[in-house]
């Protein structure tokens, strides 16, 4: 069984030369439901044999007929097939590498047994049933059951399932699944069995199981109606102490969801389980959450506040799901966003409410800008409700999740908050326990409230990102604004007339009184006009909260910007306002670099009077002064350029830090040493704000270049006494470009090698900031090193995509090594994770902003991957950026 998934995908990959588009316009309901599933899973030394009992109807309006009924099921032997309790004649089926067809059923109403042989150690593309270590865990989320045993895996057919898990008791003393215990025993040979049943209907995504030997924490809620509902998270020995946090945050979770939402947990327990082998970051099995350690585990020595927020922000993401995604789920994968945009919106604002909802929306929304964005304009563009994908798993992304959750934010501002809970309410009263479309939640919306939303359902199926073109003047003592909607090229077709209604919230701000006024518009047009009473010259502040996901062109002065970096009252326009003049004066100096060869010694003295203003400005939170301090990243400034240059923007970058670092260096000494925490750790918003503002001073610091800055760092980092500031110390380190053997690098290998999680960090650290001669060997170095797992998702992150993510100047150099590079990594990875091998192939995504050099240079890359034959995952996305 070991050698039957590999040659079985070489096969594939021999014979399909074009994988299979799949379409939203042709979606059919499945001919048959499946009413009950019952499973034996019997774990043995070297395989799994797998039992299942499925009671399956044809759907009323096709009985009498004669239907096929295919099953999906790849990677498994079938040992034996009986209907209604009898053998089924083996002409009477057909089994292929991904289906078993049986043939012109006659029932309408039919038993199936099913028993097949699995090996879960050879499952190295981490789907279905595999193994982690010691342990076994599930992942089936999209199409993974269909490697456990076959069935009808799509989300529309929804089933009761009852498991009972069989194994050696020794070696797996946890045997865990859906729903609510029901019995166990012992057996001979010391071996015992466990039996869970899920009383909700639900579809095979969302099963799960894991066997093995855990530390278990253990706790209990209290729910709204009085239940006591036991918490359980099970994580690898001598992880105990860092699963405190997690708790916590689940516990926060189902508060938060009672008290905002009326959404009360309905099962008697709720589980976790952490494991490091995960492609994803965490899955909402009904009543049993498998995650990622990295989501799960944390203490102050081992994670830093960015750690704690995601854990967070993730326990909560997946426990809203039983609600958003569990008891109403998808009826087909297009759908997805109606599951992931929601449940992305509830967590953020859950994370919102329990920290800085300023801090925290800026937060979202740089994320989107930077990544979604991107994603946006690039080759793999697409709708939040896709049309059609050769791989669902390659739909698990920016747009899908963020964007979706844009999406679902505006809705909330077009028809308000109360009025958006009524249409949660509406939403569950019409479709608790089943599998619906993005138009239902919408509909659902509409009813609660009132309000037509039928051309805001255009979100759905329009891509890229929207560009608003703002012009201003003013008419006596009125100020009128003229709005007109641009839309980039479509990547796929958009139904014409498709004009998105979007709300837009813009401030007014008076020069001379500095009084400001907000108004909430609704755009519904191409163009329109807007206009407003006032009393004297106003600046106008747009786009206020970010409330639509679009670009906002409007052609402020710098004395303007300047004024909103000062005292706009809306955080997002206060952090935009700055970035603006940040961008500005990076352009002038990147524009003369480009012209000269010479990096200018000055910088503008309004500017510098503004910087000034904005360190000495005392009441402003913490955080919120560290994001304000932060330069657009070069990741950012490569998007706003055509053909980057990517080693010019490193150099004028790291110039532009540099010079801010020795002009203020006494204010960033200064605040460096105040905000020492002195050994103090604390998970409270001001707590986060001084950490992270201590290390935007060191940053500035060590980029100045000066002996003092370098001092700065290392007090900063040898007494460190939380990984916040550890890790930054570290990174600080080597990007003023110490050797690999450099005792900071070598001191924090040292201490932290037997902590999986703290030494992704290291690798991440040092794919990250490496100095671009040195990069590409020292990352074969850090592949060799016995530490790096070459198997395991989080270190194939942690190394190639934080490599091509963070460190541009090295992965676009212009000899194209760092393409080769990465194109033999990604050849390596489809041969056992497809799914891993393809997110890593997104780093190609600038592929038609670079210059024609560089052009050819991912070609010639991308071809390497595709002449080997790809997955279906790694073959959609290198084909888009292929052109092909």
């Amino acid at each position: 069984m070991s050698e039957l998934i590999p040659v079985m995908r070489s096969l594939w990959r021999r014979s399909m030369q074009q994988p299979k588009t799949i379409f939203l316009k042709d979606y059919k309901p499945s001919p048959y439901s499946v009413e009950s599933i019952d499973l034996t899973v019997d774990i043995k030394q070297d395989h799994t044999l797998i039992s299942s009992t499925l009671k399956i109807e044809k759907r009323p309006e096709l009985r009498g007929q004669k239907l096929d009924l295919e099953l999906n099921g790849e990677g498994m032997e079938l040992l034996s097939l009986k209907f209604n309790g009898e053998k089924f004649p083996t002409d009477k089926y057909q089994v292929s590498a991904d289906k078993l067809v049986l043939l012109k059923i006659e029932h309408d109403v039919f038993t199936l047994d099913i028993e097949v042989k699995i090996d879960p150690a050879a499952n190295k593309a981490l789907e279905g049933f595999y193994q982690s270590g010691p342990q076994l865990c599930t992942q089936c989320e999209p199409e993974g059951f269909r490697k456990i045993t076959y069935s009808i895996d799509r989300p529309d057919v929804m089933a009761k399932y009852k498991t009972k898990m069989i194994a050696d008791e020794k070696q797996y003393p946890f045997l865990l699944s859906n729903g609510n215990k029901i019995g166990e025993g012992k057996l001979a040979g010391g071996r015992h069995w466990v039996e869970w049943q899920d009383p909700f209907k639900k579809p095979s995504y969302l099963f799960a199981m894991v066997a093995g030997d855990f530390d278990v924490a253990r706790d209990s809620f209290t729910s709204m109606t009085g239940r006591e509902i036991a918490l359980e998270i099970y994580v690898d020995k001598g992880n105990l102490d860092k699963t405190r946090h997690a708790m916590e945050s689940l516990k926060h979770s189902m508060k938060w969801d009672e008290e905002t939402f009326g959404l009360e947990y309905d099962l008697d327990i709720y589980m976790i389980v952490a494991v490091d082998s995960f492609n994803m970051g965490a899955m909402e099995n009904k009543g049993l959450n498998i995650f990622n350690s990295t989501y799960t585990l944390a203490n102050e020595k081992n994670a830093t506040d960015h750690d704690f927020q995601n854990i967070q922000g993730v326990i909560g993401h997946e426990y809203f799901h039983n609600w958003t995604g569990n008891r109403v789920t998808c009826r087909d994968w297009f759908q997805l966003t109606l599951k992931e945009g929601l449940t992305v919106f509830r967590d953020q604002e859950f994370s919102s409410d329990m920290l800085s909802r300023a801090v925290k929306r800026l937060e979202d929304v740089r994320l989107l800008k930077d990544a979604q964005f991107a994603e946006d304009a690039g080759p793999m563009s697409h709708p939040i409700r896709p049309s059609s994908y050769i791989e669902i798993n390659n739909f698990y992304t920016r747009t899908v999740y963020e964007k979706g959750s844009e999406v679902i934010r505006m809705i909330h501002t077009l028809i308000g908050k109360e009025n958006f809970r009524k249409g949660m309410d509406k939403y569950f009263e019409l479709h608790d326990g089943q599998a619906v479309t993005t138009e239902d939640f919408v509909n659902a919306m509409e009813v609660a409230s009132g309000k037509d939303l039928s051309q805001f359902k255009n979100w759905y199926s329009r891509p890229g990102t929207p560009t608003l073109i703002v012009r201003s003047k003013t008419e006596g003592n009125e100020f009128v604004l003229e709005v007109e909607q641009k839309y980039p090229v479509p990547s796929v077709s958009v139904p014409e007339g498709n004009i998105l209604h979007m709300p837009f919230v813009v401030g007014l701000i008076n020069k001379k009184t500095k009084d400001q006024q907000e108004h909430h518009l609704e755009i519904r047009q191409l163009k329109e006009t807007f206009r407003f009473k006032i009393d004297g010259d106003v600046i106008p502040s747009l786009n206020r909260g970010f409330s639509a996901p679009v670009h906002v062109d409007y052609p402020y002065e710098v004395s303007d910007l300047i004024t909103l970096m000062s005292i706009e009252s809306d955080p997002y326009c206060r952090y935009e306002a700055t970035q603006k003049i940040y961008n500005h004066v990076f352009k002038k100096l990147f524009n003369n670099y480009k012209a000269t060869g010479v990096l200018s010694a000055e910088l503008d003295a309004d500017f510098t009077t503004a910087f000034k203003s904005l360190l000495n400005d005392n009441t402003i939170d913490l955080s919120f002064k560290s994001y304000l301090l932060d330069l657009p990243t070069e990741n950012g400034l490569s998007q706003e350029l055509d053909a980057p240059d990517f080693d010019a923007i490193h150099v004028v970058h790291q110039h532009l830090r540099s010079h801010l670092g020795v002009v203020f260096q006494d204010w960033f000494l200064a605040e460096h040493k105040r905000l020492d925490q002195g050994g103090r750790f604390e998970l409270t918003p001001k707590a986060f704000g001084e950490r992270s503002l201590r290390n935007q001073c060191l940053t500035y610091l060590v980029a100045s270049k000066t002996s003092e800055g370098m001092k700065a760092l290392e007090t900063h980092y040898f007494n460190a006494s939380n990984m916040t500031e550890e890790i930054h110390g570290l990174q600080q380190f080597i990007l003023s470009g110490v050797d690999i053997e450099h005792d900071s690098v070598q001191k924090f290998y040292q201490k932290w090698k037997d902590d999986s999680l703290v030494m992704l960090k290291w690798f991440g650290s040092l794919a990250s900031f490496s100095p671009k001669n040195t990069a590409i060997e020292r990352m074969e170095k850090l592949e060799r090193d016995p530490l790096f797992l070459k198997q395991v998702p989080n270190y194939l992150r942690a190394l190639y995509l934080q490599f091509a993510k963070n460190n541009l100047h090295a992965f676009h150099d212009v000899s194209g090594n760092g393409y080769k590079f990465l194109a033999e990594r990604i050849k390596m990875i489809d041969g056992f994770n497809p799914q891993v091998a393809s997110r890593t192939a997104g780093s190609f995504a600038l592929i038609n902003k670079v210059d024609e050099s560089r052009q050819h240079s991912m070609r010639e890359a991308l071809n390497v991957i595709m002449e080997a034959g790809p997955s279906r995952d790694t073959f959609e996305v290198v084909s888009k950026y292929l052109g092909k």
